[in-house]
């Protein structure tokens, strides 16, 4: 079990680079902590006994600063042009996790409130 646990923590800070990095690109702010009380956080969080926290990643907009606007993020995956074979090719997505699989609210498993305003942005431009 120390096997999986370790390579998943590993995982997890991979992914929590890319998350910084792309939330910076986005205009926000974050900061990577470790050395928290995971038990108590997990208490506070409701987070089930399966899951480890391996840190915790605060994120939020600069005080004073506006934040970025980007083009619309829901759009699909767009093809790339294959120049080898000269014409276009589809790159396949790997399977992913929703969003709402991935980030929480307050407590695990509570809807984050930033993805239910992109959900119902993407639901008024379709009206």
């Amino acid at each position: 079990m120390e096997y999986v646990e370790s390579w998943s923590y590993k995982n997890a800070g991979i992914m929590s680079q890319m998350y910084t990095m792309s939330a910076t690109a986005h205009g926000l702010s974050t900061c990577m902590m470790e050395g928290f009380d995971a038990r108590r956080a997990k208490e506070i969080l409701r987070i089930p006994d399966r899951f480890g926290i391996p840190l915790m990643v605060a994120t939020g907009y600069d005080y004073g600063v506006p934040p970025v606007v980007h083009a619309d993020l829901n759009v699909d995956f767009d093809p790339v042009s294959d120049q080898e074979s000269g014409g276009a090719s589809t790159q396949k997505r790997t399977p992913r996790l929703e969003m709402n699989e991935v980030f929480f609210g307050d407590t695990f498993g509570e809807p984050l409130d930033l993805l239910q305003s992109l959900n119902k942005g993407g639901e008024e431009e379709a009206a």
